[in-house]
């Protein structure tokens, strides 16, 4: 029996997560020192833990078995690509954790809800001022408990599935509508638009959950317009379109191997 290096393995997990999973972005990482043996996964949003961890847990090749206080062979096998060899044999992964990090966009989505069911409430303000009871948002049951943790369920439970679901839907039209000669040829039919108008300044359209937009364009400044859906730069309006930060701004989104088409800024009206 061959036996697969934990760093291979986490590389064909990665690959693994990546393409049952377009659109999101994964952070494998191999344990070091006493636990070198062991793969953490993060990632943001996305997919519940559950259908990540459909794709992890043929990946270990032992288990802790807590009433023994020993590990055992689970006889799972994984074939890993290894200096452009397949290899097939027993991977040496002792476990593997999972942690979904919650963005901010969905914690201030579940904060939404929590106040429309508790009349305007602001969970900020009543964080620490005792349990609340429990409630139903969107057909699912809220436990009693503090602010804080009730938004982190109602984000966990009820946010991010919903946008998960969305996020599948809309994939899997886009998959099933043939594509014209048109998208077929050039680049840009598809994907995002940065444009500029006077009334609504520098804004980006097209944007998917976990398609690695957000980071970039957080890091330029842009907020979400959760009324528009849309990506703004703040202080743009009734302002000149500044193309070198469009220019910038493209760059950086094509980076992250995303389609930007660049609307042509509309012209200043002379006198």
């Amino acid at each position: 029996m061959d036996y697969i290096d934990t760093k291979h393995v986490a590389a064909e997990l990665k690959s693994r997560l990546q393409k049952a999973f377009p659109g999101v972005k994964f952070n494998v990482r191999k344990g070091t020192g006493t636990a070198s043996a062991w793969i953490s996964v993060y990632w943001t949003d996305g997919p519940c833990t559950a259908d990540v961890e459909e794709h992890t847990c043929p990946m270990q090749g032992a288990q802790f078995n807590g009433q023994e206080d020993r590990y055992e062979s689970t006889d799972n096998t994984v074939t890993v690509t290894v200096k452009g060899r397949k290899v097939t044999g027993e991977p040496l992964v002792d476990g593997i954790n999972t942690h979904q990090e919650i963005s901010d966009d969905a914690r201030k989505a579940a904060a939404a809800l929590w106040s429309d069911a508790r009349d305007g409430k602001d969970p900020a303000v009543h964080s620490n001022g005792g349990f609340h009871g429990a409630m139903v948002i969107d057909g699912h049951s809220i436990a009693a408990n503090y602010a804080r943790t009730q938004v982190l369920q109602i984000a966990t439970e009820v946010v991010l599935p919903q946008r998960w679901a969305a996020a599948k839907k809309q994939a899997t039209a886009q998959a099933a509508r043939p594509a014209t000669a048109h998208e077929e040829g050039e680049e840009g039919a598809e994907g995002l638009t940065l444009q500029h108008t006077a009334e609504d300044g520098t804004t980006v359209t097209g944007t998917r959950l976990g398609d690695g937009s957000a980071d970039v364009l957080k890091r330029h400044g842009f907020k979400w317009h959760r009324k528009n859906q849309y990506w703004y730069a703040p202080g743009s309006r009734d302002q000149q379109a500044d193309t070198e930060f469009m220019a910038a701004v493209a760059a950086d989104l094509r980076a992250e191997n995303l389609t930007v088409t660049t609307a042509q800024p509309e012209p200043i009206p002379t006198a």
